[in-house]
């Protein structure tokens, strides 16, 4: 039990040196603690759930044993969820080399992307891609020597001009019913 007696030794003094009853997360990892932040993933895995059962195992009394079936029914879920935890990975490992590839195929090519201005209107920047990469995390594009996200591109090439709308409103004055500004055919009678 000497690590018992280091743990009370470390908090003695550690409460002897602090000038307040607070103790800091540093002042727990320093005894050895670990400390996880909320939300932050607390890693157990496989190999925990397993030194769990060996301690259910080894704890058991005779008036309270541990039931075969649900042991092996939970290290069947186990199994599964580190499964899936894996093809989760692969899958995300595989779209990430997908939209690198894709970033990459665009070197060279004329792109149109978003750009907010001061007022945040929308302004279209149209330029060469001379580069690819990621910026914390987030594949990005280099369009005249800016960097823009990979998910900023609005067209690959130019964008067509908006059409003005005609002086004579919707449909305008001895225009056709034909809606794309053709003409309509009447059908040939009998």
């Amino acid at each position: 039990m000497p690590l018992g007696l280091d743990i009370i030794s470390t908090q003695t003094n550690l409460y002897a040196n602090s000038k307040s009853n607070s103790t800091t997360i540093e002042d727990l990892e320093d005894m050895g603690i670990t400390v996880t932040q909320p939300g932050e993933d607390i890693g157990l895995d496989f190999t925990d759930y397993l030194q769990l059962m060996v301690q259910q195992l080894q704890n058991q009394t005779m008036d309270n044993t541990a039931d075969p079936s649900d042991m092996l029914n939970q290290l069947v879920q186990m199994s599964v969820v580190q499964m899936m935890t894996a093809v989760k990975t692969s899958i995300n490992n595989l779209v990430d080399a997908s939209t690198l590839s894709y970033a990459a195929s665009l070197v060279g090519k004329t792109v149109t992307v978003a750009k907010y201005d001061e007022d945040g209107n929308i302004e279209e920047v149209v330029g060469e891609v001379t580069g690819t990469g990621t910026y914390q995390g987030v594949s990005v594009i280099f369009v005249n020597d800016e960097m823009y996200a990979l998910s900023d591109i609005m067209a690959v090439g130019t964008l067509p001009e908006v059409p003005e709308e005609p002086e004579g409103g919707e449909g305008g004055e001895g225009g056709t019913d034909a809606g794309d500004g053709g003409t309509t055919e009447t059908p040939p009678t009998e």
